[in-house]
């Protein structure tokens, strides 16, 4: 039987178990994490030009270069302390840890002081990312692995760069008789079809109400209450230093505008998206838009304290992108410029990453002053 069937029939099983129907978080669960048969822990996901879906470290070493000179500065901030560590939450192909370590080997004091903890709860994932770190010659004293967030952070930096998008989301629907959770069954045909049940816990039935916000009859949305207990969590997980998160998304006030009535929720598969997400399971990425706001405000039940929040454009030029490309160019040829930059372009750019991708900064005891990144448009005010 093809993996493609195994899944099936699994989420089918379980969908009999419970009456014919199961919320969507939990089949978004099942189709990206299941165990044995997920999208991101059966070895079919493809990532980079010609996969499923392309990340910014996978464009250009640039991104991961100018996020180092942030971590480092958060280490000069928190004292230039002898031991710093970096947390990467789902780091893919291992090309981000890749660059950080790289760069950061030409600071030997920063370096001295650095190891990098990959959270991957995919196999194939952790196997793609010891060859490569492993392959540079960063070996176990630089670099280790665990599948899920270690206890306790002393000092350092807990990075995600397309973690939070991922997670689980509650799909609902606001209907004429209230909030509506959106969940999955199967028609008559055999053939997967979306309905509206009751809110299943955490979600209630007056989320929206509770934060002051109007979804208008008919509208869908995502809610992220997972990557909340996340944000939470990990609040108390860093002792100093702070969570960096890195995604496509909004500030609350933007995220459920009447601009998009259907929601957010996407798939993407050969590098195209896919509108209907009950399609391709477990063939595909399944993700949805980050409310900043509400990752704002679950960091700071867990006692963190907001740091920043700008576009990804924004917070590489307040990290000297542009000054980079101009010192990098000098030593290459004209191509070798021109591809360059219309990569860093792409990073930049408002109707490209550079105004989609936001980046939320949140942490405890690192209170000197503007971080770089945010130093040029600070939006913390949106949140």
């Amino acid at each position: 039987m093809a993996e493609q069937s195994i899944l099936t029939t699994l989420i089918r099983q379980e969908m009999m178990a419970n009456g014919g129907v199961i919320p969507f978080h939990r089949f978004m669960a099942l189709a990206l994490y299941h165990p044995e048969h997920g999208y991101y822990m059966s070895g079919r996901t493809r990532v980079g030009r010609g996969g499923d879906f392309v990340t910014a470290p996978e464009l250009t070493s640039l991104f991961g270069e100018l996020l180092t000179l942030q971590c480092i500065e958060i280490w000069q901030i928190l004292g230039s302390p002898a031991c710093f560590e970096v947390v990467e939450m789902g780091g893919g192909s291992g090309r981000l840890a890749l660059d950080l370590l790289t760069t950061a080997r030409r600071f030997p004091a920063f370096f001295a002081a650095l190891t990098v903890r990959m959270v991957e709860t995919s196999p194939d994932f952790t196997t793609r990312q010891q060859q490569r770190l492993h392959a540079a010659g960063f070996g176990s004293e630089r670099v280790s692995w665990l599948t899920d967030l270690p206890e306790v952070v002393e000092q350092g930096v807990i990075l995600g760069n397309e973690f939070l998008d991922a997670l689980p989301v509650h799909w609902v629907e606001r209907t004429p008789d209230g909030l509506r959770e959106i969940g999955v069954g199967i028609d008559g045909d055999g053939a997967w079809q979306t309905r509206l049940m009751a809110p299943t816990a955490p979600l209630q039935a007056d989320h929206f109400a509770r934060l002051g916000i109007e979804l208008p009859v008919g509208f869908k949305a995502e809610l992220g209450l997972q990557a909340e207990a996340w944000m939470e969590r990990v609040g108390r997980v860093l002792r100093r230093g702070v969570v960096l998160m890195i995604d496509y998304g909004e500030a609350g006030r933007d995220h459920f505008s009447g601009r998009r009535p259907e929601g957010t929720l996407v798939g993407h598969r050969d590098g195209e998206r896919v509108d209907d997400p009950l399609r391709h399971v477990g063939e595909m990425d399944l993700t949805a838009h980050v409310d900043f706001s509400a990752m704002a405000r679950a960091g700071a039940r867990g006692g963190l304290e907001g740091l920043g929040f700008t576009t990804q454009g924004w917070f590489l030029m307040g990290l000297g992108i542009l000054e980079r490309l101009e010192m990098a160019s000098r030593n290459m040829t004209p191509e070798a410029v021109d591809a360059l930059r219309k990569v860093a372009m792409r990073l930049l750019l408002p109707d490209e990453m550079g105004e989609r991708f936001k980046v939320l900064a949140m942490g405890r005891g690192c209170d000197a002053g503007v971080l770089s990144g945010f130093r040029l448009n600070d939006q913390r005010q949106r949140l």
